[in-house]
């Protein structure tokens, strides 16, 4: 079920989103004789071509295979957060929360292959550029996703100590979660421009390396693959909805408690 969000929503950004992530930080805390660590991280995401849905008055139209960007490094940059747990009993187990910043642009000054109905209820089933449909829609402002995910690590030299190959760690991790995008859109003179809440399904994995600097402060490299389902609302009634894969190359500092 979509929750449209109130004005104050857009206001006061991800408040909601940031609240429950902090929260993790206070469930994870509370078990003794655990290692908790606080990451941030930013680089650079890919993202695949896909379709994308178009449902609006008489439009019921689909684009297939169209383009996106990532615009990682162009404000608001791609960045994220997380709080991990590892097990004290089993320490090669864990689990973390994860929040990632990721950003969607369509490329829609490009041409498509459209299929269905038009505004006029005319069949379409040819090439068309997008912009005769579409002529906007980013969530540039992030997809903003949010996941619950189980990881495990090995340590290279058997065991966690100061030599060089004991500082090391490798890691995967496997999670689902939901998204929060911020939905901006232009569809024949109309415009959504909002935070959605209930947008869609969220899948993730990763497989990186960590690295011990000093005993509480660790830096890290990943790659992390996001699957994304989003259906978002249009302002005077309608959905577009699309399946996004986002591959991101990450490097971050965490810190160790």
């Amino acid at each position: 079920m979509r929750i449209d969000l109130p004005p104050a929503f857009s206001k006061n950004r991800l408040k909601p989103i940031k609240r429950l992530f902090f929260a993790s930080i206070l469930t994870l805390a509370c078990p003794a004789h655990a290692e908790i660590n606080v990451a941030f991280y930013s680089g650079q995401s890919f993202v695949d071509n896909g379709d994308l849905s178009l449902n609006q008055g008489k439009t019921n139209l689909n684009f297939n295979d169209v383009s996106w960007n990532d615009k990682s490094f162009e404000a608001p940059i791609f960045y994220g957060a997380r709080i991990g747990y590892w097990l004290d009993s089993a320490p090669n187990w864990g689990f973390s929360v994860d929040y990632a910043h990721l950003k969607n642009y369509l490329e829609y000054d490009k041409n498509a292959f459209i299929s269905g109905t038009n505004a006029n209820g005319d069949s379409v089933n040819s090439v068309e550029p997008i912009t005769d449909h579409i002529q906007n829609f980013n969530m540039s402002h992030g997809v903003n996703t949010l996941t619950f995910n189980g990881q495990y690590r090995w340590f290279p030299s058997g065991k966690r100590d100061n030599s060089l190959l004991g500082r090391m760690q490798l890691y995967s991790g496997l999670g689902a979660g939901f998204s929060v995008p911020h939905v901006e859109a232009l569809i024949r003179g109309v415009q959504t421009y909002e935070y959605q809440a209930g947008a869609g399904p969220v899948i993730n994995g990763m497989l990186g390396v960590n690295y011990d600097l000093i005993s509480f402060l660790s830096g890290f490299a990943e790659y992390k693959l996001t699957y994304v389902n989003v259906e978002d609302s249009l302002k005077g009634g309608g959905t577009i909805s699309t399946e996004t894969v986002n591959h991101q190359l990450i490097f971050g500092l965490a810190a160790h408690f």
